[in-house]
């Protein structure tokens, strides 16, 4: 099987701009410096070897991302609309260039490691068309995908807990096999900070 695709989306790291809900209960410059933190870990646990896209918000931050975050691939602006149109978006501008299989991630997942990617690639070149990796809250923080799938995007209700069962009802209606890695926590709130993190105290 070809060496995957990984695309990392990301915003500009600006505070007030990056973890909202976070940002509520420690304010806008901690949670800030917890995205910083964990965008620069996740950069750092990539599997060595596997092209890396940057995909970054707001369009008019690629200079800020590039001084940022060195060494990937691509750096190319999410586009306009909710998160499927963007997911969507860049997963079929990764395909329609011929990649291998495609790895879609944040960086919210502090324990998100090369071994979870190379489970998710084995479960790929055994038969499986997707593969999520369930989050807490829900949702997933990855998806690698063997060919482009736009259904997958669309009709799910973002940022809510049904977001990773809605898609796996997109998967059975179009007939995907698809496989599960293990559920890990995602960092959204101050509860999930904690929950990975009961040492964090804001300053």
């Amino acid at each position: 099987m070809p060496v995957p695709s990984v695309l990392l989306f990301l915003k500009s790291p600006v505070p007030g701009y990056v973890k909202t809900r976070l940002a509520r209960d420690v304010g806008d410059r901690a949670a800030c410096a917890v995205f910083c933190a964990l965008v620069e870990r996740q950069v750092a646990a990539l599997p060595p070897g596997w092209p890396v896209e940057i995909h970054f918000a707001p369009a008019d931050a690629e200079s800020r991302i590039r001084s940022w975050i060195h060494g990937a691939d691509r750096y190319l602006p999410q586009v306009e609309g909710d998160l499927g149109a963007r997911l969507a978006a860049a997963s079929a501008n990764a395909f329609s260039r011929g990649t291998g299989p495609v790895f879609l991630i944040g960086a919210d997942c502090p324990d998100l490691n090369p071994d979870d990617f190379y489970a998710a690639l084995d479960s790929l070149a055994s038969g499986c068309d997707a593969v999520f990796g369930p989050a807490r809250d829900g949702g997933y923080y990855l998806l690698a995908l063997k060919r482009h799938t736009p259904e997958l995007f669309q009709g799910i209700s973002w940022s809510g807990p049904q977001v990773l069962r809605q898609s796996l009802q997109r998967t059975a209606k179009a007939g995907l096999l698809t496989s599960l890695l293990e559920e890990k926590e995602d960092i959204d709130d101050i509860h999930a900070l904690r929950r990975c993190y009961p040492e964090f105290e804001a300053r």
